[in-house]
């Protein structure tokens, strides 16, 4: 799909997302005029645990991890944000109460902003960003359901399998005991997993 001209190049994936949901024009352009582009630097929370979302943002470049902070001082990594994906904790945002999770950029990243009550006032007034919202839970849905599927039902090295095939090229770009966290394993028992696949 073209990109029109009057379309920034930062906004350019979102506003692909957008004419899946069938956004006109003038539709589109009030969202694009009403968010703002913002760099955010490896290792800075974009959103705390107990701090209340006000924002969802759209990622552009860059990658996040989401991760549950125990009160052991581990954290329990449950999905991560690249590019072409929204990261916020829904329910937070949706419910008004303090995060359970904290966002983390794990490279320097650049992100479009988005006030909740703005796009609440968007899907209010136009059903196309309405669409567009629903569309968006649905795949987050999805996600969560195949993610829960995957720790009740799959060994350790189908749910690695599970990770590679969900984000392509992410082993490269993240830390082994990222990926431990994820699938629910100790960074050694990873280790030992790899070594097996290798042969060695």
């Amino acid at each position: 799909m073209d990109t029109p001209m009057d379309v920034k190049d930062n906004y350019a994936a979102l506003y692909r997302l957008a004419m899946q949901a069938d956004v006109t024009p003038a539709e589109w352009k009030l969202l694009q005029e009403h968010t703002i582009v913002r760099d955010i630097a490896a290792g800075t929370g974009l959103i705390e645990a107990g701090q209340l979302v006000e924002r969802a943002y759209f990622c552009v470049r860059g990658l996040f991890r989401l991760y549950y902070p125990l009160e052991d001082g581990r954290e329990y990594n449950v999905a991560f944000t690249v590019e072409g994906d929204f990261a916020t904790s829904h329910a937070a945002m949706i419910t008004h109460q303090p995060s359970s999770l904290t966002i983390e950029a794990l490279e320097d990243a650049l992100v479009i902003e988005i006030e909740h009550t703005f796009l609440q006032q968007l899907t209010k007034q136009h059903h196309s960003w309405e669409r567009f919202v629903r569309l968006s839970v649905e795949r987050l849905y999805i996600r969560k359901e195949e993610r829960e599927r995957e720790l009740l039902y799959l060994s350790a090295r189908e749910r690695y399998e599970a990770f590679l095939r969900k984000y392509p090229g992410l082993a490269e770009r993240i830390p082994q005991y990222h990926i431990a966290s994820y699938i629910g394993i100790s960074p050694v028992s990873l280790s030992r997993l790899l070594h097996q696949e290798s042969g060695e």
